[in-house]
């Protein structure tokens, strides 16, 4: 985004030529902020430029990256509340407004992030020395979340794989990560290769302290001819536990993509075939999610990718709604993870997340960001154990998955046996970190439950090449570079 300042002048012919020549020179989307010594105008750009996590979001206490010693510090002191603070500061600076514009929508911070996809095919071509210097020339494509993928085939290797999903992600790595990406081909066999250790542990370099990793997850749905979209939501953890996916829910909110609604407290519908009354008082705005609307290249794109004769037959215009974000960060060595999910009373969530959670979220988180519930996962285990030579026995146990996630996940998904809690065998008692510690270039090891993971387990990890916890680079590799 390019920013002309034109201060107040005596002179305002020459004011006047400035700006016809900017209206005639460049494509743009204006808008107008008159201060009382200068007016900025926004010039639209056919590029989006990857913004930086922004240095000063006004959160006290707020740092990113913050020192590793002070969230070590937290995790000695089983410290929830300034980890939930952190986590909602990372909320805060990813939802922030940034200065790129794309197809009239003013984009969200990482909202102009690479794609790993986008990332990948960089380093199949040689990569780049500067992450920076890449811009994208549109929103990243929405594709079936991998993890999808990986559980139908951890369940069953000869699985016909189902791509007809109503969820699709955009999985995205912040500057600083997309360049050492880029920097050192680690989405390359080759490279990956490289790494390995003969009868012994091989890892990629870790990623810098600044890295983050985002899997933002959209809803997709077709209005009805009143202009509503029903949309599953999290009603909390079923009793007895099991696999428990959106289509177990049989919770539903109706969203207007109109903006026709009050505010209301909102009272989801829970049986199919709900009143004219009930719609209504399970109804809100679009604005109270997160969205966009998809382009041709992204609509075309969607269905391209869906299976043959099952494509709901996406459009320009189509509304997607955030539902969903894992959010990883490299500020500690295990990197910290939280994750974020739509809830229809965001003062008042359900577990994974909690009230004591969603009351220390803080003000400058507004609009449609304040709709949203965290759970964090900075631990595998309390009390919090060591990278290597740790131990589960007598912890207890860091549950925090993302209900439009891993909920629906059952028993056949999770490979690893868990030996720290045996009883626990579904995805609704996972926990981030567990499952990011097993990422390997073969992706040999699966998934796992809630449990400690010695980073330095041969059972897990001889002969097999470390991530640095990136599913994301697993499922992207170039097997020919």
């Amino acid at each position: 985004m390019i920013k002309f300042y034109f201060l107040k002048a005596r002179n305002y012919g020459l004011v006047t030529l400035a700006l016809l020549f900017i209206l005639f020179s460049c494509k743009e989307e204006k808008k107008e902020n008159v201060k009382e010594k200068e007016v900025v105008t926004e010039v639209k750009s056919d590029e989006i430029i990857p913004q930086d996590f922004p240095s000063d979001l006004g959160i006290k206490g707020f740092n990113f990256p913050e020192d590793s010693l002070k969230i070590y510090n937290w995790l000695e002191k089983q410290d929830k509340i300034s980890i939930t603070n952190h986590s909602w500061g990372i909320w805060a600076g990813l939802t922030s407004k940034s200065n790129q514009i794309y197809e009239g929508d003013t984009l969200l911070v990482y909202e102009t992030w690479m794609g790993v996809d986008e990332l990948a095919k960089i380093a199949a071509n040689g990569g780049e020395k500067n992450g920076y210097a890449n811009v994208k020339k549109n929103r990243t494509q929405l594709k079936v979340p991998k993890q999808f993928i990986h559980a139908q085939l951890f369940a069953n290797k000869n699985a016909i794989i189902d791509t007809t999903f109503s969820l699709f992600e955009t999985v995205s790595y912040n500057p600083q990560a997309a360049n050492f990406a880029t920097s050192n081909l680690i989405f390359n066999q080759s490279v990956l290769d490289s790494y390995k250790v003969e009868n012994g542990i091989g890892k990629i370099p870790d990623f810098p302290q600044e890295a983050i990793t985002t899997k933002p997850v959209y809803f997709s749905g077709i209005p009805d001819n009143n202009g509503l979209i029903r949309v599953p939501v999290w009603p909390g953890m079923p009793n007895p536990v099991e696999a428990f996916g959106d289509e177990d829910w049989k919770t539903y909110v109706y969203v207007d993509i109109k903006n026709r609604q009050n505010d209301k407290t909102l009272v989801p519908v829970t049986t199919e075939n709900p009143t004219k009354e009930e719609i209504e008082a399970a109804t809100c705005n679009v604005d109270e999610f997160i969205n966009y609307k998809l382009d041709k290249e992204a609509a075309a794109f969607l269905n391209e990718h869906q299976d043959k004769g099952a494509s709901r037959g996406f459009k320009a215009g189509d509304l997607v709604l955030l539902v969903a974000m894992h959010v990883g960060t490299k500020e500690i060595s295990n990197w910290t993870w939280q994750t974020f999910f739509w809830s229809y009373d965001s003062q008042k969530p359900f577990f994974p997340s909690s009230e004591s959670e969603a009351s220390l979220i803080p003000s400058v988180i507004t609009g449609a960001a304040a709709n949203y519930s965290v759970s964090s996962a900075y631990a595998m285990v309390w009390p919090n154990q060591p990278i290597t030579g740790g131990s589960d026995k007598g912890a207890t146990p860091i549950i925090a998955f993302n209900p439009y996630l891993e909920a629906g996940f059952g028993a056949d998904v999770f490979s690893v046996k868990n030996t720290f809690k045996p009883e626990f065998k579904y995805g609704v008692q996972t926990n981030c970190m567990t499952c990011h510690a097993l990422a390997t270039a073969s992706g040999s090891n699966g998934y796992s439950t809630d449990q400690y993971i010695d980073m330095k387990d041969d059972v897990f990890f001889k002969n097999q090449v470390q991530l640095d916890f990136a599913w994301s680079i697993q499922g992207n590799i170039n097997k020919n570079k």
